[in-house]
Order: C-alpha cells, then sequence, then structure tokens
C-alpha cells in the first residue's frame, strides 16, 4: 500500500499510557512513527490545555510529527460536559487536526449529543467519529448504525475499532462493507478472540485489509493499539510493530 508507513500513527495505550507525552512522543518517534493520537484526558500524554496549542504545535515540529486525531471528552447523559467537549475539539482545530473521536457516557441520548455538536463541527477541521469500545455506551455494529441513520451529516463519520469488532465477532471486512464512505479513522490491534496479542502474531490479516483499504480510496491514518496480557512490553511491541507493518508498504 503506497505510502503506508507514514500513515500508521502509535497511540499510548497499554503499558505506555501512563507515560507523559515529552517521554513518550520522542520514544515512538525514534522508532520511526510520524504520526501520534492524543487524549484529552485520561492517559499520560494528554495535552496540558493550559499550555495552549503554541505549545504542542512548536512540540509537533520538534519531534517531526502530526497529530492524527484526538479523543474528546466523553459528555455525561445530563450534558454538562458538552462545553468542556466543544473546547476540546476547537484546540484539535488550532491543531489541524483531522479527526476527534466523539464520547458520550450513554447509548439513550447519544445521538441527540453528536447532533447538537455538528453545528459546532461544521465551521472547523476535525470531522466526528463515532466509535463502538468494550464498556462504553456504544458497544455493537448495530449501536453504530443507529447513530448514523439518526445524524445522517458528512461531518460525522465511523472509526473502525477492529479490535473491539473482532473481540465481538464481526470481521474488519464487514464493518468495511457497511460502513464505507463513512470511514474517517481505523484503529488497528492484532487480535486472537478477544484478546490483543503483538503485531503479526494473531489472527488478523493485515494484507488483506490494506488490499481492501487501498481499493476503496481510503486516504486517513491507522492508529495502532496494544492491550496485552503483558502490558510492561508494549514499547517493545510498538517498536516490533513499526518494523512489521513496513512489508506492507510500498
Amino acid at each position: 500500500m503506497k505510502d503506508l508507513i507514514k500513515r500508521i500513527a502509535a497511540s499510548a495505550t497499554g503499558g505506555d499510557a501512563k507515560k507523559p507525552f515529552e517521554e513518550i512522543v520522542p520514544a515512538y518517534v525514534k522508532m520511526g512513527y510520524k504520526q501520534f493520537e492524543l487524549y484529552a484526558g485520561g492517559r499520560g500524554s494528554s495535552p496540558d490545555y493550559n499550555k495552549g496549542t503554541a505549545y504542542y504545535k512548536q512540540k509537533a515540529a520538534e519531534y517531526g510529527i502530526t497529530y492524527s486525531s484526538l479523543h474528546l471528552p466523553t459528555i455525561s447523559a445530563s450534558g454538562e460536559d458538552f462545553e468542556k467537549s466543544v473546547k476540546w475539539l476547537k484546540f484539535a482545530d488550532e491543531l489541524n487536526i483531522p479527526v476527534c473521536v466523539f464520547n458520550a457516557a450513554e447509548k439513550e441520548g447519544y445521538a441527540a449529543l453528536l447532533k447538537k455538536m455538528v453545528p459546532i463541527a461544521e465551521k472547523l477541521k476535525p470531522v466526528l467519529v463515532v466509535q463502538i469500545h468494550e464498556g462504553r455506551s456504544l458497544e455493537t455494529l448495530e449501536d453504530v448504525k443507529m447513530v448514523l441513520k439518526e445524524v445522517d451529516h458528512p461531518k460525522v463519520k465511523i472509526l473502525h475499532e477492529l479490535g473491539s469488532y473482532h473481540a465481538i465477532g464481526v470481521s474488519w471486512k464487514k464493518v468495511i462493507d457497511t460502513f464505507w464512505p463513512r470511514i474517517g479513522l481505523f484503529h488497528l490491534k492484532d487480535m486472537i478472540g478477544p484478546q490483543s496479542v503483538p503485531f503479526g502474531t494473531g489472527d488478523v490479516d493485515f494484507a488483506a485489509l490494506f488490499k481492501t483499504v487501498e481499493s476503496i480510496g481510503y486516504k486517513g491514518s491507522f492508529v495502532l493499539e496494544l492491550a496485552t496480557k503483558d502490558p510492561e512490553n508494549t514499547n517493545k511491541y510498538f517498536a516490533e510493530a513499526f518494523k512489521y507493518f513496513q512489508q506492507f508498504s510500498n
């Protein structure tokens, strides 16, 4: 797949989740990564809003990276955190981030909150992506279909959360067939059943995945995540993953 390796992003997951931005990003850059995913909170690498976007622009230039995506704060069922999420959406826009992951605490009311966010997103660069994830408000393919039906707008797409779909028995191909062209971002894990494993050791056929993705014309990023049983080796696995994915890039 042409230039794939330049589109592979790292996300501070597993044993790297608690490491600060200024430690983890240079480590990933040394491995070869050129993109990094941000979280508005809950990660050691989460940006400090009070430092401002100028700081993170300077760091991106210093490290030679771009930011692939940003996870917005979860909006509570009451909607009281809505303005906080808007604040971070604008933060992402100032950093020229193309994709923001939308999060709402409960399935009921999820679409209404997303619909409320759309007019704000229309004026900004990032698209909003909807994801399923274990233990969160949306957990099935049908949940996502329901949201997209209610919020049918070009600024609303889906995050192809390969690991989560695989864990519930939904193939990556079915997700593509169901939602393309409304896929705005890929999160990649290698999996054995419901368990995340080091890349290249699981059941996911990445050669077929990238061939399919290239054929449909997807131009976005592929964010790597790890949630293995030995999180202390996460950093090592990220280094190995970058080398592993080089074979699919041309």
